[in-house]
This record gives structure tokens, sequence and C-alpha cells, in this order.
């Protein structure tokens, strides 16, 4: 299966990890966790536990160890990539331990589990990730327009643009003039692109595949 999005180059996040390693680590929990829960119940480690808990004993093995970020800066993957290898990897590790532990037919056999990534559950990591960045986005436009004071024009994307009501009716909803109704959504979806293109870039995306990641994110939520 060829990668969906293109290979990441570490910016913010580098120096982030120089500077506020702890930010780094809880910038990576906060975005990663979710698609790597997803990857767990598509894939066969759902059979090894929770993925939750799964992903956050991941994490807190990996994160509390200030090199690891670090190797992945140098590793040339896309930092989710890196991470689902990882956790495939400490997931049958686990596994292996639990068995000998155990010594019963009641541990799950780690034979049973895939020791590399599964399309499916490729999909469904990418798919949350996708939807992880779209939301914040989202979130961060909706606030700025907020404190603009023009609550409404999010209101007014919102109900066009997402829920497919006509602009006369939508103006009526939000007390905005029909004649700006297409402009203000232009500019609302503007800004959305452009957040979103922020958080791809603090994230380590090249700017020149930024149009293509948007696109693959789209044909991903619009799937």
């Amino acid at each position: 299966m060829p990668d969906l999005f293109p290979t990441t180059h570490a910016t913010w996040l580098e120096t982030e990890l120089l500077e506020r390693p702890d930010s780094a680590r809880a910038h990576v929990m906060s975005r990663y966790a979710e698609p790597l829960a997803a990857y767990i119940r598509a894939s066969s480690l759902r059979a090894l536990g929770e993925p939750n808990e799964l992903v956050n004993d991941f994490l807190a093995s990996r994160l509390a160890d200030g090199a690891y970020l670090a190797r992945w800066s140098a590793s040339g993957l896309p930092l989710r990539r890196w991470l689902v290898n990882g956790l495939i990897a400490h997931a049958r590790n686990r596994a292996d331990t639990e068995s000998r532990r155990r010594a019963t037919n009641a541990a799950v056999d780690p034979a049973h589990v895939a020791d590399s990534t599964e399309t499916s559950a490729l999909l469904a990591l990418e798919r949350a990730w996708a939807m992880r960045a779209m939301i914040e986005a989202h979130d961060r436009v909706r606030s700025e327009l907020d404190a603009d004071g023009k609550s409404a024009w999010w209101e007014l994307s919102r109900l066009h643009s997402v829920h497919g009501i006509a602009y006369a009716d939508a103006t009526r909803a939000t007390g905005l003039s029909l004649a700006s109704a297409s402009h203000i959504n232009r500019v609302v979806a503007t800004r959305l692109r452009e957040a979103l293109a922020a958080i791809l870039l603090r994230d380590g995306i090249r700017a020149d595949d930024i149009d293509r990641e948007l696109a693959t994110m789209q044909d991903l939520l619009s799937g």
C-alpha cells in the first residue's frame, strides 16, 4: 500500500524537543493517541487488550525516553507511521511477556498478531488523524471569529457548507445579509484552509506538500 501522505520533515516539533520536551510529548499524546487507538481497533492488535489502554501504555513508555522522538526526526518517516510501527512492536513484546508469565492457553498467542502494518488499520489511523486535524482547525477558526464578534459568520458557514442550507435560509437564521453570504462563506473557508495548513506545517509537512495533503485528507473524510 503506498503512503497516503508524504514523508514529514520535523520542524516545529524538533524545536519543541530541544527547547520544551514536555510540550513536545504533550503534543504527541493529544494529537496521536486517538489515531493510534483507531489503528488498534481495526487491526489484529485489538486481541491484546483495550485500545486506549494499550496506546497510553505505549506512549508513556516511549515518550519517557527523551531520545525517542529525536530518533523519529532522523528516521524520515511520518510521525504517525513511526509511532504505529513502535506500537506494533510494543504490543507484541507485551504479549510475549504476558504469554511467558501466564504459561497457559489463556494468553493471546503473539503469533496471531501481525508484526507489520495492516492496510485497513492504516486507513483507520489516517482517517482518525485527519479528523483530529480538522476538528482542531474548526475549533481555532470558530474561536477566532467569536473573539472578533463574528460568531454569525461561523454559523452561516456551518449551516450552508455542512448542512447544505440555502444562503437565503442561513442568512435569516443568522441575521446576516443575503448579499454578503457568499463572501462570508469564502472568508471562513479560506481561514479554515489556512488553519489546516498551519497545523500541518507545525507537524512537519513540507510547504510544497500541503495542497496534496489537504486533498488526501478531504478524500479520507468524505469516503
